[in-house]
């Protein structure tokens, strides 16, 4: 899990065990947390002098606040994110919650918007926050298969098979006497030179031919529509689902009238969306699976914006790293369930990880969903 380094004092192990406290008890409740709570409700073993001894120790160094004079205190982002960092006690899924999650995703894996939108609803309701998934995406699109097809005469249907799953169709003008039997013919030999290759690997295959064995006229038509298509998709904003805007807005930080309508503004912007959940370049990213991946955390002020200082996003990254990608994350306020969202997001990622990449467009395994989860 990644995030910015919190305070570089190590705090003792009883200084430890009341800031865990006083962040598990303010997640919670929502309110300032008094020391004869702490004393009362998470059996520290010491007296509320000692405990408030501490609680002003953990003040000074940043870790906790008082928010108003006589309150009690409230986690600063520094205890937040040595809490995240040291402190954090992760919620797992139970066996049959994950067996369960798997066996929906592989029964959707073929459709790619439902497939989407199980892995949204699935977190928001976990993490009782707003979740943001973005379609799998390859920085440049792999073709898996190609088809021309003749409609009537002088009209024609080029059809466009990604990796990804993604289909694109697009009606052309056919030149005269193409027929059936030589758009067949055209796509049979153009077939083995675009199959697994992006448009700029299979114009460079193109160009390489021998000088003997030129493109025909009707694989000229239909490379140059297929080439047109597969920059246009390149071209593209992935689309982004969401789901859990009402859980977030239960919230008592977004209860104010401005913060809930920037929230709602937020997941009307797809871009914005995409730019919150990533939180940097990948272009430093391993090719290998996402199971590698950090979940990154990014609390209050560490966001890019200043509108999102009293938000907390938890993200991460599924598919093939410089291949097929997607980013998955859920945003809630600061007071945010890290226990709870850190390893939610992080198996949601894992899980569509091996959906795409086993099942989608083609499934390549056999095992079952309570196989693959014997070895998870």
């Amino acid at each position: 899990m990644e995030g910015r380094n919190a305070a570089d004092h190590v705090l003792t192990e009883r200084q430890a065990r009341i800031l865990k406290a006083v962040v598990d008890q303010y997640v919670r409740h929502a309110s300032p947390v008094a020391s004869e709570t702490l004393v009362r409700e998470h059996g520290l073993g010491v007296s509320s002098a000692t405990v408030r001894n501490e609680l002003a120790e953990l003040e000074a160094r940043g870790y906790i606040c008082q928010p108003h004079t006589s309150a009690g205190r409230i986690p600063s982002e520094t205890g937040y994110r040595y809490f995240v960092q040291r402190l954090m006690a992760e919620r797992q899924l139970s066996r049959s919650e994950r067996v369960t999650l798997r066996h929906q995703f592989h029964q959707v894996a073929l459709i790619r918007e439902q497939w989407l939108q199980l892995a949204a609803v699935t977190l928001a309701r976990g993490v009782q926050a707003a979740a943001i998934v973005t379609a799998p995406h390859m920085r440049q699109s792999r073709l898996k298969h190609v088809e021309a097809v003749q409609m009537q005469e002088h009209l024609g249907l080029i059809i466009v098979v990604l990796h990804d799953g993604t289909v694109k169709q697009q009606l052309v003008t056919l030149p005269d006497g193409v027929t059936q039997a030589r758009l067949s013919a055209a796509t049979s030999r153009l077939n083995p030179v675009f199959s697994g290759r992006t448009r700029v690997e299979f114009s460079i295959k193109v160009s390489e031919l021998p000088e003997d064995q030129p493109l025909s006229l009707d694989e000229t038509f239909v490379f140059s529509h297929v080439s047109n298509i597969v920059k246009e998709i390149d071209s593209r904003e992935t689309p982004v689902y969401h789901s859990g805007l009402v859980e977030l807005l239960d919230q008592p930080e977004f209860a104010r009238s401005d913060r809930a309508r920037a929230i709602v503004e937020l997941l009307e912007r797809p871009q914005t969306l995409r730019d919150v959940l990533m939180p940097g370049s990948d272009a430093d990213l391993p090719a290998a699976l996402v199971d590698s991946n950090p979940v990154h955390v990014v609390i209050g002020s560490e966001n890019r914006w200043d509108w999102m200082r009293e938000c907390a996003v938890v993200t991460s990254q599924y598919g093939r790293f410089g291949e097929l990608t997607g980013f998955i994350g859920v945003l809630g306020p600061v007071r945010f369930p890290y226990g709870v969202a850190v390893p939610a997001v992080r198996y949601i990622a894992r899980l569509m990880t091996e959906v795409l990449v086993n099942d989608w467009p083609s499934g390549s395994s056999t095992r079952t969903p309570e196989e693959i989860d014997r070895v998870s």
